[in-house]
C-alpha cells in the first residue's frame, strides 16, 4: 500500500528544503522518501505556500466548511494585496504585468495574480520559458545593479547618484535609463520637505567676522570646519544635534547628541572633531552667531588650538550653507522617516547614519561623486605618490 503523508509533515519536510537550505536528496534519502516525490512537494509549495497541499489528510464535514469560508476570505486579502503592490502595473503592457508576476510568484498564487491583473496564465508562462533576448539580459543585469546599490543606500539615492555609483564601477548608462527601470520597479527615493532649525544669536557675546563670505572651497583636509546646530523630535521630547564638517571632503569629523542645547553639547562636538583631526596651522572654524559658539569657553577653546574663529553674518543662512545642507540631507534621508520611540534609539540611529553611511558610502556631486573618505583618501595618496 503507498504511504500517505498529511499537510504538516509535507510543510515541514519542505521547510528542510527550502528554508533550512538543505539538499532534497539527502532530506528524502532521511525521510525515506521518493526523491522527485519531494521535489514536486517544494515545487508546488514554492507555487502557493498556502494551498499547497490542500487535501492532504482527512477533514470534517464541519472542518471543511471552516476551510471554505476561510479560504474565500484568504482570497479576498490576496486580492487587495495583489492590487495594492500592483498599483502602478495595472494599464501597462503585458510584459510589465509577466514581470511583476515573476517576482511576486513566492508571495502571491501566480493563478490569482493572472486573474486579478487580467493576463491569461498561459501566457505568462509562455513569457516565462521563452527564450530571454540579450538585450533583456543587459536589462536584468542592469536592473539587478540598480536595486543593489538602491538598498545599499537604504533608498536614499535617486536616479542621478545611482548612475554616477554605475559609471565609477565602469557600467556606461545614462539617467533617463536609470530613472526609467526605477520607475519600473517601484523605486523611489526618500524625499522629505526641508526642515530648518535656527540657534539663538541674541547675546552678550563677542560675534566675529565672516571670513568665508560664502567661498565654500579648500585644497586640503584641516583648512575650513563648518559647524551647526539641528534638532530631532523623539517621543520623549527633542534631541538636539551639533556637527563639525571637514569642509574639503565634507566629512562629519565632530558630533554630539543631548536633550539640551547647550554649549557643553557644542564642546563636546569640537572636542571629538580635535581628536579626530589634529588642528594644522590657519584652520577656520566657521559657525552661525549662536551663544553656544560665541561663548567665553567655546572661544577659547579655539584659542587653545590655534584655531581662527569665522562667523556668518547676521540671519544670513547661506553664508553656513554646508553645514545646514548636511543636516537637511541626514533629515531627508534618516530622520523624517523615523518614528523615534527614545533619545537613545534617535542617537543609535543618527550614530550609524553618520558613521556608517554619510562618511564612508555616500557619494557627493560637489566632491566628484564620492564619499567623504574616499576623497581624503584620494588627496592622501597623491601628496603621498
Amino acid at each position: 500500500m503507498a504511504k500517505r503523508y498529511d499537510k504538516e509533515f509535507k510543510v515541514y519536510a519542505v521547510k528542510l528544503v527550502v528554508e533550512d537550505g538543505r539538499k532534497a536528496a539527502e532530506v528524502a534519502r532521511e525521510l525515506d522518501l521518493v526523491p522527485q516525490t519531494l521535489q514536486k512537494w517544494v515545487a508546488r509549495y514554492k507555487e502557493d505556500q498556502e494551498n499547497s497541499f490542500v487535501g492532504s489528510g482527512n477533514r470534517s464535514p464541519k472542518d471543511q466548511a471552516g476551510y471554505e469560508k476561510d479560504k474565500r476570505i484568504r482570497d479576498l486579502e490576496e486580492e487587495v494585496a495583489i492590487l495594492k503592490k500592483a498599483n502602478g502595473h495595472l494599464r501597462k503592457k503585458a510584459e510589465v504585468i509577466y514581470g511583476f508576476i515573476q517576482e511576486h510568484h513566492h508571495e502571491f498564487r501566480v493563478e490569482k495574480m493572472c486573474q486579478v491583473l487580467g493576463v491569461s496564465k498561459s501566457g505568462y508562462y509562455e513569457w516565462r520559458d521563452r527564450p530571454v533576448s540579450d538585450q533583456s539580459k543587459r536589462k536584468q543585469k542592469l536592473t539587478a545593479q540598480i536595486k543593489r546599490i538602491f538598498i545599499a543606500s537604504k533608498k536614499r539615492y535617486g536616479s542621478p547618484k545611482i548612475t554616477q555609483v554605475l559609471r565609477n564601477e565602469g557600467v556606461p548608462v545614462s539617467p533617463k535609463t536609470v530613472s526609467r527601470i526605477m520607475k519600473e520597479n517601484g523605486l523611489r527615493s526618500k524625499t522629505v520637505k526641508k526642515y530648518k532649525a535656527t540657534t539663538n544669536s541674541k547675546h552678550s557675546h563677542p560675534v566675529y567676522p565672516n571670513l568665508l563670505n560664502q567661498d565654500f572651497r579648500a585644497d586640503k583636509p584641516g583648512q575650513v570646519w563648518v559647524s551647526d546646530i539641528t534638532y530631532i523630535w523623539t517621543r520623549e521630547g527633542w534631541l538636539y544635534l551639533a556637527t563639525i564638517m571637514d569642509l574639503f571632503s565634507r566629512r562629519i569629523i565632530g558630533w554630539a547628541m543631548s536633550h539640551r542645547m547647550t554649549k557643553e553639547l557644542t564642546l563636546t562636538a569640537l572636542r571629538r572633531a580635535i581628536n579626530q583631526q589634529t588642528p594644522q596651522k590657519g584652520l577656520i572654524h566657521h559657525s552661525d552667531r549662536g551663544s553656544q559658539y560665541a561663548a567665553k569657553e567655546y572661544q577659547a577653546l579655539l584659542r587653545k588650538h590655534h584655531i581662527t574663529t569665522s562667523m556668518s553674518r547676521k540671519g544670513n543662512c547661506y553664508d553656513n550653507a554646508c553645514i545646514e545642507s548636511f543636516h537637511s540631507v541626514i533629515k531627508k534621508e534618516l530622520i523624517f522617516h523615523e518614528d523615534y520611540q527614545s533619545r537613545e534609539e534617535a542617537k543609535r540611529s543618527i550614530f550609524s547614519y553618520i558613521m556608517t553611511f554619510y562618511n564612508s558610502k555616500r557619494i557627493h556631486s560637489t566632491i566628484g561623486y564620492m564619499s567623504p573618505m574616499a576623497y581624503e583618501k584620494m588627496y592622501l595618496r597623491k601628496i603621498v605618490s
